[in-house]
């Protein structure tokens, strides 16, 4: 509420003068009684029951809804009711000068036409028509004032009244009461006010969205174009005014590139909320084709006819791209899923039941995705896991942690177990709540297997080296004694007298097995020095031939005792660079074999000469040597026929391997195509250097 102000009276002599002259003019009794002294210029209380100082022979009280001010310029109070001490009914008109007050019986009454703006007497249209004889209409603004001083604005027209000569003898006025009128240009400028702020509360809405926005009127032409539907459709707002809607929003079928139904004809048509069909694109101004996705909407008159439709609609590129790479993403996730055989994928919901499951699933588990969809998952489980709830506990770690890793047995369909390595990883929603698990199984059956065997086989090996060792300690510990024992012999035999026979070949037979003792340490020596790495070849230059003849003539007589022709077949001379003593190593060792498991047969050792190399070869017409066997019998231990029948430890073809390939040569075993077994030894002629060891 404004408060009250005295500004344009610079002084409160001039005010009271000014009071005293209204006083006068209006017939005001001039004692009644003063109030009080007003302060000109203060802000004066003026709220409805509270006292404003006026001047000193005016004490006023405001009435409800009085909202002026007096503040250097003229001020209509004539709507405000006062109250002077008793005396009710005032209305004052303030201004550059009082023009009526009535004042119950006090001041005569006057009827008056004012200007509402300026609240001056307005000039009597009588007057003039009287005096021009011309028909007037009063201005803009006027209002009458009753006699009760009741205030209306007015229309009105002046009009001369004429005698038969024309003469102007009187005045006629024509007028009405414009309140109604008035009330109603108020309120339809208020209506349009309201409109504006709405129309534009719209316009600004519709032009700030992200969509584009397309109105048309009754008959389907455009009223209304938002900058985006400005840019997807090519036409300028400007442009597009006026135009039917099907030029503007120009739509295809993306499929049959046949013009698309306009939807705007159905909403006018119907008054119905309609949307586009799929794969509808719009073809701009300029020729570009986007996918769009829209809505239509009816714009109701009060009466909810259709007056107007709204298109809402957007580009669907990115939508489309962004829905292309998500299905080829699945797309590629199922034909992966799909793919892997070796691993069971599948999907559980949060109370462990199956919800999905791959071909990899199928082939560890047994279960077609029929029989198992639904079940739970327990029964992958062994009986005594589930009666430790371990499958529930899986569960419960994986959503507590966020991932679970087991190994352990599972159960087939068939029922056969299979160790498996498992992980469960639980799924979220969007909002963090479990959606399930994906459990991740691999059939590691044959890899624990294989564990088992590397296990079998690392302690096989470690007993082998305990082996190795315990022949080495155990060789070295016979070798001493025996070499004793020898000498014994030895003596022994040189000290029998001739004639003492068979006391003789009883120390001939106790030195020859000592001699076959030592060679089975010797071999045993050999196979620690070979296991450790320490075999060593001492090479010097010498005649092989001799050498083969040499072992031959030194095996004669066993030979000769096991009924066996043993035959030597030689080219000649072969000078080459060799470690001698292991070559007759493997010349005792292949001839002596011989002779063992081709007793009564012919055995023949040949020496020849290919290219580089010295070839040696023992044949015999023994059983020959099984095919499966061929390749192992050079291994350590390893034996073709029972040691029971033949004796030894399958330890000579092993060394002379080792003895060979020491010399960068080979040895291998073949059967002849009548009978019997052949040993073919290929030496080089000379060592490469890395392999000489200096004597």
């Amino acid at each position: 509420m404004p408060y009250p102000r005295v500004a344009s009276l610079k002084t409160a002599d001039a005010f009271h003068a000014r009071l005293a002259a209204l006083n006068l003019e209006l017939g005001f009794d001039s004692s009644l009684p003063t109030a009080g002294t007003s302060v000109l210029g203060q802000r004066i209380d003026a709220r409805p029951g509270s006292s404003m100082w006026a001047g000193n022979r005016w004490c006023i009280l405001p009435m409800e809804g009085w909202d002026g001010t007096i503040d250097g310029h003229p001020t209509d109070l004539t709507r405000r009711r006062w109250t002077h001490f008793g005396i009710s009914g005032a209305k004052i008109i303030w201004g550059g000068e009082a023009v009526a007050v009535r004042h119950d019986g006090r001041a005569n009454p006057h009827q008056l036409v004012i200007n509402e703006q300026t609240l001056a007497k307005a000039p009597n249209p009588v007057r003039r028509v009287l005096a021009e004889g011309v028909v007037i209409g009063l201005a803009n603004h006027t209002a009458l004032i009753s006699r009760q001083g009741t205030q209306r604005p007015i229309a009105d027209s002046g009009a001369p009244i004429r005698n038969a000569g024309g003469a102007t003898r009187g005045a006629v006025l024509v007028f009405r009461d414009v309140s109604k009128e008035r009330r109603a240009e108020e309120e339809l400028g208020r209506s349009q006010a309201e409109l504006r702020r709405s129309e534009e509360s719209l316009r600004a809405t519709l032009y700030s969205i992200g969509d584009g926005v397309l109105a048309t009127d009754a008959d389907a032409r455009v009223t209304r174009v938002n900058p985006v539907a400005e840019r997807l459709t090519g036409w300028r707002e400007s442009d597009a005014l006026g135009h039917p809607i099907q030029e503007v929003f120009n739509i295809i079928n993306e499929l049959t590139r046949a013009e698309a139904i306009n939807p705007v004809r159905r909403v006018l048509a119907e008054g119905v909320v309609v949307g586009l069909a799929n794969h509808t694109a719009l073809v701009s101004r300029d020729g570009v084709e986007r996918p769009i996705a829209d809505s239509g909407a009816p714009i109701l008159d009060a009466e909810g006819r259709p007056m107007g439709a709204v298109l809402v609609f957007r580009d669907v590129t990115k939508e489309r791209e962004d829905e292309e790479a998500l299905r080829q993403s699945e797309e590629k996730l199922r034909s992966m899923i799909a793919s892997v055989r070796d691993y069971a994928l599948y999907m559980i919901d949060p109370s462990g039941h199956v919800i999905s499951w791959n071909p990899g699933a199928e082939r560890i588990k047994g279960y077609r995705a029929e029989e198992i969809l639904g079940q739970s998952f327990s029964r992958f489980f062994t009986p005594e896991d589930r009666a430790a709830q371990k499958p529930e506990r899986e569960l419960e770690t994986a959503n507590r942690e966020g991932r679970f890793e087991d190994e352990g047995w599972r159960l087939r369909k068939d029922g056969t177990r299979f160790w498996a390595n498992v992980v469960l990883t639980p799924i979220r929603d969007g909002s963090g709540g479990l959606a399930g698990f994906v459990k991740i199984t691999r059939d590691l059956t044959d890899r624990r297997k294989q564990e088992d065997e590397r296990l079998r086989l690392a302690q096989a090996q470690e007993a082998i080296r305990l082996r190795d060792e315990f022949l080495s300690i155990a060789s070295h510990e016979l070798k001493t004694p025996l070499t004793a024992l020898q000498l014994l012999l030895l003596n022994s035999r040189e000290l029998v007298s001739r004639g003492d026979d068979q006391l003789a070949k009883k120390i001939e037979r106790a030195q020859r097995i000592g001699d076959r003792l030592g060679m089975l340490v010797e071999a045993l020596l050999d196979v620690s020095r070979i296991a450790t790495g320490k075999l060593k070849v001492n090479v010097e230059s010498f005649d092989l031939g001799e050498a083969v003849r040499e072992v031959c003539e030194r095996l004669r007589d066993s030979a000769i005792g096991a009924g066996c022709d043993l035959s030597v077949v030689l080219d000649g001379p072969l000078q080459g660079r060799w470690d001698r003593l292991r070559i007759e190593q493997v010349l005792m060792n292949l001839i002596s074999n011989s002779i063992k498991y081709a007793a009564a047969g012919p055995i023949r050792v040949s020496l020849a000469r290919e290219a580089d190399q010295a070839v040696i070869q023992v044949r015999d017409q023994g059983p020959g040597i099984p095919e499966a066997d061929l390749s192992r019998i050079f291994e350590r231990f390893e034996r073709v026929a029972s040691a029971r029948h033949y004796g030894g430890m399958g330890l000579g073809l092993y060394v002379a391997r080792q003895i060979a390939e020491a010399h960068n040569g080979t040895i291998v075993a073949s059967n002849l195509p009548d009978r019997g077994a052949c040993f073919t030894v290929r030496l080089p002629l000379d060592l490469p250097a890395r392999l000489l060891t200096p004597r």
